[in-house]
């Protein structure tokens, strides 16, 4: 959402921002991102909450229109795995905010390769038991693995589901979808295959730069 500081007191910190929607918002100097003082006709971006305006970012305007800036991504790319190590970390179980086609896709691809390296001393094990009507007990236990490891999988991968479905402008309560059977599936997929909303919508900053 775009609008204009209307009024802002340096003393209590707090302010009024008018949205091009023609409604008002307050805020206050911690949810302004910069250095930047805010001051009455500066032009800022922010996630508007109810009556409350959030994640607010000045819009310098140049010669040439809008800052590099303006659409600047709310954190730095990262590499495929490097978003797979944070989803099953720092987001184990954090359905906030907005996460990119790439981020979604990098947890798909290494989730179901090391659900594979789970499962390898398993097939070997299996491979070497020359009783097919029995299974020794450390084969069995070589089926905790991947049955672990799944899930503990599922829990950062719902709430990355969530966070997909923010990136599109959708609620995240829409991923119960996928648990219908047929239509869920493809539903996510084509969820996943959507192109991030270039703008800041009510779950946060664009993930990344447009």
């Amino acid at each position: 959402m775009r609008g204009e500081i209307l009024s802002y007191d340096a003393v209590s910190g707090e302010g009024l921002i008018s949205g091009d929607d023609l409604m008002r918002y307050r805020f206050s100097r911690i949810d302004v991102g910069g250095a930047q003082e805010p001051a009455p006709g500066l032009r800022v971006d922010f996630v508007p909450l109810e009556d409350r305006a959030s994640q607010i970012i000045p819009l310098l305007i140049q010669a040439g229109g809008l800052s590099p800036t303006a659409f600047g991504p709310a954190e730095p790319a990262l590499g495929m795995w490097a978003y797979f190590v944070r989803c099953i970390r720092q987001k184990f179980v954090d359905g906030d905010g907005r996460a990119r086609r790439l981020e979604y896709w990098s947890f798909v691809l290494f989730a179901w390769l090391t659900m594979m390296a789970a499962f390898l001393p398993f097939f070997f094990l299996v491979g070497l038991n020359d009783d097919s009507d029995s299974l020794s007990a450390v084969t069995v236990l070589a089926m905790l693995a991947p049955a672990l490891w799944g899930l503990f999988l599922m829990f950062p991968g719902i709430a990355l589901a969530s966070r997909r479905l923010h990136d599109v402008g959708l609620s995240g309560w829409l991923y119960l979808i996928s648990f219908v059977p047929y239509v869920g599936g493809l539903f996510m997929l084509v969820v996943a295959c959507i192109p991030s909303q270039p703008h800041p919508n009510r779950y946060g900053l664009t993930p990344k730069r447009f």
